[in-house]
């Protein structure tokens, strides 16, 4: 079990590091996948339905 978790890991450290789009919805593999990503606006994005609803947000944060 816990070598399939780790090579679920590497898999995600390997998709990563060569820019492909996530290949799993695991655990695991999303742990891999974003270790060592930036988590700038795509953290803040994705707490927000759509995108014009982040627009709009950020359009109130910056207008004050």
């Amino acid at each position: 079990m816990e070598n399939r978790r780790e090579g679920l890991f590497e898999q995600g450290c390997r998709d990563r590091s060569t820019d492909l789009l996530p290949q799993s919805t695991n655990a695991d593999y999303w742990k891999g996948d974003r270790l060592g990503r930036s988590t700038g606006l795509d953290e803040v994005v994705r707490y927000f339905p759509t995108v014009e609803a982040f627009l709009a947000w950020r359009s109130q944060a910056i207008n004050k």
